[in-house]
């Protein structure tokens, strides 16, 4: 277009987020058709999950985490969260419990608490604010901490968001700013906001540049803020705790089914890999520790040898009977498990620095393939939405 450098619409020129993700991932790529066979297994899973929470035993008013205050698994999602404050709010109400003295305290801290875990940005606050443990690690609130992070006001996002802008100069956004607000009409152009006519294109930019500047800018921020909304669905999406459509928000409004996005690489695999080696770490630890110390008489078990050294069980009784060749067999496998960490450290590292569970170190790296240009604006929309060879 001779005014600007607007995004192509047609199927050939589809603005995918085309982000390199293969820079955290190794390349894994996720399995479309496979999740969509396990869709139903995971609601299921996620349902147990949910009432197994809320019907735990709690004591509400010695209790100190939100989580278990309302009876929420700690990778909740919004409609969870509200569901179980209904009901945890009607059944602790002072009017449904007039005998107890502490119904009044009960029914605020259930308010309280979800009054932050509703709030996105609350949540991601006090969620940010604890420890991570492994053995009751819940990747869905994982990865909803890991995308609220990112997408924060002023993060690493915003910064990829100036970089992909549709419009290369100031001249360019007011350019697109003015097409999207005029009209043709006989052999002239009519303004949209005030209905005056001109004769040709120059004289409608010279007309908008003296006198909608500052809508112009307005216009320019709500296009920022729906691709970065569009980016924060597709993420969603990619990393499993998105809506149950399975689909993610264009910035025209419209939506586009995640299972036709290829070429993507598995994030919930790759940070569950990096729980899985670290709680094998802990373990292998932890028994070195115990066998090691002086004057130790503990002695693990068959089971326990073979599952955390994960050898035959004829191997662990002979490790079992054997304290010196069991703590060389511990110390062989801590070394193992350390060089596996320095070389994917120094792997992550040459290719942009993210620290797996660590931060979101090199996060800009993964999203840009070193540099935004990588990044191509996203995907169409329309009516039909994007079609599969568009948005590949």
């Amino acid at each position: 277009k001779p005014f600007g450098r607007r995004p192509r619409q047609d199927a050939a020129g589809a603005n995918a987020w085309r982000v390199d993700l293969d820079r955290l991932c190794s390349g894994r790529q996720c399995r479309s058709a496979a999740m969509a066979e396990s869709a139903d297994m995971d609601d299921e899973a996620r349902a147990r999950a949910a009432a197994e929470a809320f019907d735990a035993p709690v004591d509400l008013l010695e209790e100190t985490d939100l989580y278990k205050i309302l009876g929420v698994r700690r990778g909740a999602t919004a409609d969870e969260i509200k569901k179980a404050y209904r009901k945890r709010s009607l059944r602790y109400h002072p009017d449904k419990n007039p005998d107890d003295p502490d119904a009044k305290p009960k029914f605020q801290k259930i308010a309280e608490a979800f009054s932050v875990l509703s709030d996105d940005k609350k949540r991601l606050k006090y969620d940010k604010s604890g420890d991570l443990d492994l053995e009751d690690f819940d990747m869905d609130h994982f990865m909803n901490m890991w995308v609220g992070e990112m997408m924060e006001d002023g993060g690493v996002v915003d910064e990829m968001m100036q970089q992909v802008l549709p419009w290369a100069s100031e001249e360019e956004k007011m350019a697109q700013f003015m097409e999207e607000n005029i009209k043709k009409q006989g052999k002239g152009w009519v303004c949209k906001l005030d209905g005056k006519t001109f004769t040709n294109k120059r004289l409608m930019l010279a007309h908008f540049e003296k006198k909608y500047a500052f809508e112009c800018e307005d216009w320019a921020r709500e296009q920022v803020k729906a691709m970065k909304a569009s980016f924060e669905s597709f993420m969603k999406q990619l990393t499993g705790v998105g809506d149950s459509t399975g689909e993610f928000l264009l910035p025209d409004g419209s939506r586009a089914d995640m299972s036709k996005v290829k070429g993507v690489p598995d994030i919930r695999a790759h940070f569950q890999k990096k729980i899985d080696k670290g709680l094998e770490q802990e373990k292998v630890l932890e028994m070195y520790r115990k066998v090691s110390a002086e004057d130790s008489t503990f002695v693990p078990t068959v089971d326990e040898i073979a599952a955390v050294l994960g050898v035959a069980q004829a191997v662990a009784e002979a490790l079992a009977a054997d304290r010196k060749r069991l703590l060389k067999r511990l110390r062989t496998r801590i070394d193992e498990l350390n060089e596996e960490e320095e070389s994917e450290e120094a792997m992550m590292e040459a290719m942009g620095g993210l620290d797996g569970l660590g931060g979101m170190g090199g996060l800009e790296a993964m999203l840009a393939g070193g540099g935004m240009g990588d990044l191509e604006a996203m995907l169409r929309g329309g009516a039909g939405g994007p079609d599969a060879e568009a948005l590949e």
